[in-house]
């Protein structure tokens, strides 16, 4: 490609310019960064050959020729100093034409060539006559372009580079769209790409985004969309090496490409957004990049909102905290979005950039949200907010885990799907452990605390303890007056006696029931009532009717006072009185072998202190009529 370059410049000087360069050496050839070379050293620049004999060479030549330019590529005739030859019948290109080929042979033997030293054979024949003796036999530059070595495909991108700028859209368009190919199989190299393509970019994306209504044109649209592949193409793979070049080309361009509103174009940036991530700083992905595309979260096109989705993962660590707010709302949207796909990356998402939120962030989002996408009905789904909940389990709480995350999880353990099914099983059977664990933890922890409190106790007086109060009540409940259990022969039933000194007596079979309550005892005289009368006979009621079944006295109770309630009857303040056997005894008419029942159920033959009793005066038999014995 080179010399291309240095025969086109000849070709422009030989036939436009009429004048011969007459320098033509390594010295004079400059190489651009982008691989072009420029032809310079005009110092000896002559007209040759005019008619009139008035021209070239120039004295100027004649003088300097010999003393600027190499002898290896001064030809023949000016070795010899035969300049006359020259001036009357060398065409205008002879000189510069043997030249020429010195260089040819000299570009290609060099060690840097990367030809291993050898002149291509399509070029051979053609240097053995540009270096002919006789300086009109040696042919016309021109013609020299035409040959095979020029016709490769590097050769021509780099003719369709320069000429770029005059092409039709339509070819420019086609062009652009065929040099990622080019780049990925190495046609074109690094500086080519940077020095040469870049610019071209760059001045193509200004033209038609520049103003608002260029966008408006298809042409211009489809010219952009081309543009910008490329140019990520070369940023990423050149570009990112040297972050100063990066600065330079593409940073300025941030902003105008994310102002195209096009979703093609934002689907193309979006797609090489980790490049912009790993050159821009903070403040730029937050202000340029950040802001923009947040537009495509609503946007109503269902692609792009999941490109836009997927895109902000990798902007995530740098994002301030304002814009982390603004994401997490953005997501709690996109949870109910009307595509599945977009839902599923939505829980996968959150459980990514948990770890980025603050503290109150994330409290109000992993949870609920795992929770929401475990009831979604499209099963991956489903499986994704199960999986994301053992990715986040660092940030639940044991209590959490036992209250909210496990009873939303167990439900899967029958989901329609199996793999959710497992899934939801992985998730118990992981919890579980823990839970185990932190249980055993909290047991190490009480376990310490009551050894704690045991050797506080030994140095200080202990408070009672539960055990020692429901001691206490057992043994007042013991000293209290309670019926004793006794199995008679003749009905089986537990019966209570009393002894002689009032203690109770217990017999071996327990009796289920309410202990009877204590009573003092009451003399007759207290209650007015006494004397026979015609209902007090053995199988009477006495006159007490129903009521009678609360005491049941035996009428063979000991002389001694001890047959009849108990010294519990001082508690109450009453003094029993003598009781004398007879038919003015009141209680002499109740069968001495009859058992009655005390009050709680409890049968029990009881006996009254045998104390006599002061005169009463006896009712008339008319007077025991008068309903007394429906007391």
């Amino acid at each position: 490609w080179g010399i291309y370059n240095i025969v086109e410049a000849l070709s422009f000087l030989h036939t436009q310019a009429k004048l011969a360069h007459g320098m033509i050496c390594p010295d004079a050839v400059f190489v651009t960064p982008g691989g072009d070379f420029k032809l310079g050293g005009f110092d000896l620049v002559t007209p040759l050959g005019i008619a009139d004999g008035g021209g070239g060479p120039t004295p100027h030549f004649r003088k300097y020729d010999g003393a600027v330019c190499p002898a290896d590529y001064r030809s023949p005739e000016r070795m010899s100093g035969r300049y006359d030859t020259l001036q009357q019948s060398a065409p205008v290109h002879s000189i510069d034409c043997y030249s020429l080929a010195v260089l040819i042979e000299y570009v290609y033997t060099h060690p840097s060539a990367g030809t291993n030293g050898q002149v291509p054979v399509p070029l051979k024949k053609a240097l053995l006559r540009m270096k002919n003796d006789a300086p009109k036999l040696r042919p016309r530059l021109p013609p020299l372009l035409k040959c095979p070595v020029f016709d490769n495909p590097y050769v021509k991108a780099q003719i369709f580079l320069d000429e770029v700028v005059s092409k039709p859209a339509e070819e420019k368009i086609i062009f652009l769209q065929s040099l990622p190919d080019v780049l990925n199989r190495g046609v074109l190299n690094e500086n080519v790409s940077i020095y040469k393509i870049l610019p071209i970019l760059v001045r193509g994306l200004q033209a038609c985004t520049g103003k608002e209504t260029a966008m408006s044109q298809d042409i211009n649209r489809r010219e952009v969309l081309a543009i910008v592949p490329l140019l990520f193409q070369i940023a990423e793979s050149y570009l990112a090496k040297t972050p100063e070049l990066f600065q330079k080309h593409v940073t300025p361009l941030v902003p105008l490409l994310f102002a195209v509103n096009d979703r093609g174009v934002r689907g193309s940036i979006l797609q090489k957004i980790s490049i912009l991530e790993s050159q821009l700083d903070k403040t730029a992905l937050n202000s340029s990049v950040f802001e923009p595309m947040c537009s495509g979260f609503t946007d109503s096109s269902g692609p792009l909102r999941e490109l836009t989705l997927k895109s902000t993962i990798v902007l995530v660590p740098k994002l301030n905290h304002a814009n982390l707010e603004k994401l997490v709302r953005y997501l709690v949207r996109l949870q109910a979005d009307p595509e599945a796909s977009i839902r599923t990356n939505t829980v996968i998402f959150i459980g990514k950039v948990a770890p980025h939120l603050s503290e109150t962030s994330r409290q109000k989002l992993i949870l609920p949200a795992f929770t929401r996408s475990m009831k979604d009905p499209f099963t991956p789904c489903r499986l994704a907010a199960l999986r994301a909940v053992i990715a986040c389990k660092e940030y639940f709480s044991q209590k959490e885990v036992a209250e909210k995350v496990l009873p939303s999880v167990i439900p899967h353990t029958l989901d329609g799907a199996n793999e959710v099914r497992a899934e939801a099983f992985n998730v118990v059977d992981t919890f579980l452990v823990n839970l185990r664990d932190e249980s055993n933890r909290m047991a190490k922890v009480e376990a310490g605390g009551m050894a704690e409190e045991d050797n506080s106790g030994a140095a200080t007086t202990a408070a009672p303890s539960s055990g020692g109060y429901l001691t206490g009540i057992s043994s007042w409940m013991g000293t209290s007056t309670e019926p004793t259990a006794s199995t008679s022969s003749a009905d089986a039933q537990t019966t209570t006696k009393f002894s002689s000194n009032g203690s109770p007596s217990k017999s071996s079979t327990p009796q289920p029931g309410p202990a009877a309550p204590k009573f003092s005892s009451l003399t007759l005289s207290d209650a007015q009532v006494g004397g026979s009368s015609k209902y007090n006979t053995a199988n009477d009621s006495g006159g007490w009717s129903d009521d009678d079944d609360i005491v049941s006295p035996q009428s063979n109770s000991s002389p001694g006072g001890g047959g009849g309630w108990d010294d519990d009857d001082d508690a109450f303040g009453v003094s029993p009185v003598n009781k004398t056997k007879g038919k003015d005894d009141f209680f002499s008419s109740f069968d001495t072998n009859k058992s009655t029942k005390l009050a709680g159920g409890v049968k029990s033959g009881m006996k009254l202190k045998g104390k006599a009793k002061p005169t009463v005066t006896k009712l008339p038999a008319s007077d025991l009529l008068d309903g007394w014995d429906d007391f």
